[in-house]
Parts: structure tokens; C-alpha cells; sequence
């Protein structure tokens, strides 16, 4: 009977301790399930997580490329050439978050599957947006092209209405130059009679003539420009002058300063109506 019950004792133990090794086992995996739960459960909210940020992202991103598609210029500030870089920059930044994400999925695709399927869209998006880029970029390359031939054409019609305008006002300042030319010849009556510069005409028996300009030689004049100057001067002499050219008296005045007298013209545009200015010494 002792025997008996020694045996039912050790069995007892025996099973005892099978099932408390076998109860340690189940709820070492039980922990470890359980964690694995936790971090899979956690790998789903931070991967949802960043696909919504990326995806959100996106959508703002293709709007942006569609503004530009449709204007392929400048938008708030930027060049054409500035947008394309922007858009690919954001492009490799898309996917390197991407490859993130994937990497972190790789190791629990069964359990994550629907995830996976949800970051393979946001590939393809990438991919398609790289296609609208490539597409901005040959706009862009088009429209510099056009820009360029445009700039070209527009430089050589202003540098030949630059070059009309300076030949236009060569002409004008040559004509205003021509028009302010005069000339002037100061002498005794018997020296500016020789010089074949004046004649004399009218009176009878030799009393009461006068002298007149002819249409003399200009190479017995002097040359002056009133766009240079607008004086003339003729020495003093004891019996005065006389203005043998018939220029309005109003356009001129004589001073006299030392030994000299100074005809300076007042009215330029009524003295150069005469060309020839005769000043005959008394």
C-alpha cells in the first residue's frame, strides 16, 4: 500500500512538472506574441502615418505641377528652371521616404500587406509625377528656345532703329549745323570792293551811290557757326562802321569794349536768315 502511494506521488510530481515547464513555455509565447503585436500595431500606425504625410504631400504637389504645366512660366518669383528643380528634389525626397517605409515593411509583409499595397500607389504617384516634370522640363527647354530666337529678333530691330535713329539725328544735326552757317567779311569800302564783296549802284554823276552785297565769293569770306559762337568781332575805327547786309536790326547789337566792337546776335533765328554779314569800315 506505501508502495502504491509512492508511486502515485512521484507521478504527480513527474506531471507537475511537465506542466509547469509546458505553462512557462505557452506563456513565453504568449509574451512573445503579445509584443509582436504591439510592434507590428505600431509599425502599421507610424507606416499609415507617414503615407497620409506623403500622400498629402502629393496632392499638393500635383497641383503645384499642374499650375505649372499649364503656364510653364514664371510663378510667384520663380523661374521655369527654379520649378524643375524644386519638383525634383521633392521627387527624391518622395522616394527615399518611400524606400523607408518599405525597408521597415519588408520583414512583416504577410501582416501588412493591405500597407504595401497602399505605398505601391504611392510609387506609381511618384512615377507619374516625374513624367510631368520631364514634361515641364521639354516645355521649358521649347519656350527658352522661342524666348531666345524672340530676344535675337528684338535685338537686331533695336540696333537697326538705333542705328535709323542715329543716322536720323546725324542728318538733323548736320541740317541744324548747315543752317547755322554764316559767313562774315570786315574791311574798308575800297578793300571789300576789290574783294569783289560789294558794289556800288544808284546816285547821279557820281553822287549819292551806295553800297550793296553782292553774290560774292564765299572764299573771301570768314566761316562762322552760331552754334559755336554768336559773336563777331571788327576793330574801332575813328568814323565807326557801317552793316552793309541787310540783317534784321532787332537780331543784333554792337558794344564796343577797348579797341574792339563786338556784334553779338540777340535772335538767332531771324539773323541767320541772311548768310552773309558785311561790316564796312568808315
Amino acid at each position: 500500500m506505501k508502495s502504491t502511494s509512492w508511486i502515485i506521488a512521484a507521478v504527480l510530481a513527474v506531471l507537475a512538472i511537465i506542466f509547469g515547464v509546458m505553462w512557462s513555455s505557452a506563456s513565453k509565447k504568449s509574451k512573445g506574441l503579445e509584443q509582436k503585436n504591439t510592434e507590428l500595431q505600431q509599425l502599421y500606425d507610424t507606416s499609415t502615418a507617414t503615407i497620409g504625410e506623403i500622400q498629402s504631400s502629393l496632392d499638393t504637389f500635383d497641383k503645384e505641377l499642374m499650375d505649372s504645366i499649364g503656364t510653364a512660366s514664371e510663378i510667384g518669383g520663380s523661374t521655369p528652371a527654379e520649378i524643375i528643380t524644386r519638383a525634383r528634389a521633392k521627387i527624391d525626397e518622395y522616394k527615399k521616404r518611400i524606400s523607408e517605409l518599405e525597408s521597415r515593411l519588408s520583414s512583416s509583409k504577410s501582416q501588412l500587406a493591405s500597407i504595401q499595397a497602399v505605398v505601391n500607389k504611392l510609387k506609381k504617384s511618384v512615377a507619374d509625377k516625374e513624367k510631368i516634370v520631364a514634361e515641364l522640363e521639354g516645355r521649358v527647354s521649347n519656350l527658352s528656345q522661342t524666348l531666345d530666337t524672340e530676344r535675337q529678333t528684338a535685338q537686331t530691330e533695336i540696333s537697326k532703329r538705333d542705328s535709323q535713329i542715329r543716322d536720323k539725328d546725324t542728318e538733323i544735326a548736320n541740317q541744324t549745323r548747315e543752317s547755322n552757317r554764316l559767313f562774315f567779311a570786315v574791311g574798308t569800302r575800297k578793300q571789300l570792293r576789290e574783294s569783289g564783296i560789294i558794289e556800288r549802284k544808284g546816285g547821279l554823276l557820281g553822287i549819292g551811290k551806295v553800297s550793296t552785297v553782292k553774290d560774292a565769293d564765299l572764299t573771301k569770306f570768314s566761316e562762322f557757326n552760331l552754334l559755336d559762337t554768336q559773336e563777331v568781332t571788327f576793330p574801332v575805327t575813328k568814323k565807326g562802321y557801317s552793316i552793309l547786309s541787310s540783317h534784321v536790326a532787332a537780331s543784333y547789337e554792337v558794344t564796343r569794349e577797348g579797341d574792339q566792337y563786338v556784334l553779338k546776335v540777340t535772335d538767332p533765328n531771324s539773323f541767320r536768315k541772311q548768310k552773309l554779314l558785311v561790316v564796312e569800315l568808315k
